[in-house]
């Protein structure tokens, strides 16, 4: 079973954790590793977070990881001569 419910599950699973704060209108990632150092591991979502701005709750997103791609994007480049 993947546990996604932790922060340290989130980090073993290579997910993040953002929060968005409306007052400020702006995203913040949330260290994972520095919070399971912080012996916060353990805790299950949702956890309440606080903007380091202006001080109201943040809402949380749990993302997936990204794949690593070495191409610009899906689109293939079009033959310079036919």
């Amino acid at each position: 079973m993947i546990d996604l419910g932790s922060i340290a599950g989130l980090h073993k699973n290579r997910h993040e954790l953002h929060a968005f704060c409306r007052g400020c209108r702006r995203w913040s990632v949330l260290d994972l590793a520095a919070m399971i150092q912080a012996g916060q591991g353990s805790r299950r979502l949702p956890v309440t977070v606080r903007c380091r701005l202006c001080g109201e709750v943040g809402e949380l997103q749990v993302r997936p990881p990204m794949p690593r791609s070495e191409s610009a994007g899906w689109v293939s480049p079009l033959a310079a001569e036919i």
